[in-house]
C-alpha cells in the first residue's frame, strides 16, 4: 500500500510517501504559511523524484488539525481532491496524534500540544508503550493551569508537537528538550496503521478538526446576538 500524506497544519508545509509502513520519501518546505501555492508543487516534486505518479497512490491521508484554519483547510481540499478524483480512499489524522507518532522514540507518557491562542493548548494525552502508540485522552482544550495541574498530579510529563517547546517555558521547565513535531512523514506512518485498523474513509467523509470556531463562525454569532 502506498500512502501519500499531507500536513499544512503549521508553517512548514509537509509531503511523504509511505510503503506498507515504511516511509520512502518526504519533502518539507518552509512556505511562510503559503501552503495554497507551494503543497501540490511539492506533492509533484517528491513523486517525480521516486519516478511515481498520483496515479500510484493508493491512499492519501491528511493532518486535519487542530491548528491553524486556514493551513488545514488547504491540506484537506487537497486530498479531497486527490481522493475524488482518483477514486481513492483517506485517512484522517489528528494533528496531536501525528506529533505523538513523530516522538515515537520516546517511551512512556506525552502530551502533545499546540498553541492555540495565549495561556491555553490544543492538548492530547498518549502513551508510547513499545512500537504502539496509545490514545489516552480525546483532542482538547486545555489552560496551562489544567496542563500544570496534570503534570504535578502523574510527575513531569513528556512534552511533544508544536506547543512543546512555549508550554515548557510558561511550565518554568526551559531547561528540558522539547519533543518531535508533527509533519506529513508521521502523519503518514499514523494513517498506515488506521488503515490497517479499518479507518478508512471515503473522501466525502474528510473534514477538519478545528476544536473552536473559525473567525467567520464567531462573527456570525456575535451578529446573531445582537439582533437578539
Amino acid at each position: 500500500m502506498l500512502i501519500l500524506a499531507l500536513d499544512t497544519t503549521g508553517r512548514v508545509a509537509s509531503a511523504a510517501l509511505c510503503r506498507d509502513g515504511r516511509l520512502t520519501a518526504r519533502c518539507d518546505r518552509d512556505s511562510m504559511m503559503d501552503h495554497s501555492r507551494t503543497i501540490l508543487p511539492v506533492c509533484e516534486q517528491m513523486l517525480q523524484e521516486q519516478g511515481l505518479t498520483f496515479a500510484d497512490v493508493d491512499l492519501f491521508a491528511a493532518t486535519c488539525g487542530p491548528g491553524s484554519y486556514t493551513g488545514i483547510r488547504i491540506g484537506v481540499a487537497a486530498v479531497k481532491g486527490f481522493a475524488f478524483g482518483l477514486d481513492r480512499p483517506c485517512v484522517a489524522v489528528s494533528t496531536l496524534e501525528s506529533a505523538a507518532w513523530a516522538d515515537r522514540a520516546h517511551q512512556g507518557r506525552k502530551l502533545a500540544a499546540a498553541r492555540a491562542r495565549p495561556g491555553e493548548y490544543f492538548a492530547a494525552l498518549f502513551e508510547q508503550s513499545g512500537e504502539e502508540t496509545l490514545r489516552l485522552t480525546d483532542d482538547g482544550v486545555w489552560s496551562e493551569e489544567e496542563i500544570r495541574a496534570l503534570a504535578e498530579e502523574n510527575g513531569p510529563l513528556r512534552l511533544c508537537g508544536s506547543g512543546a517547546a512555549e508550554l515548557l517555558a510558561a511550565l518554568g521547565r526551559e531547561e528540558d528538550a522539547p519533543g518531535e513535531v508533527q509533519s506529513a512523514a508521521s502523519a503518514a506512518l499514523c494513517a498506515f496503521d488506521k488503515a490497517q485498523r479499518g479507518q478508512a474513509i471515503d473522501g466525502r467523509d474528510l473534514t477538519p478538526s478545528y476544536l473552536r470556531p473559525t473567525q467567520a463562525e464567531r462573527m456570525k454569532q456575535q451578529k446573531e446576538e445582537k439582533q437578539l
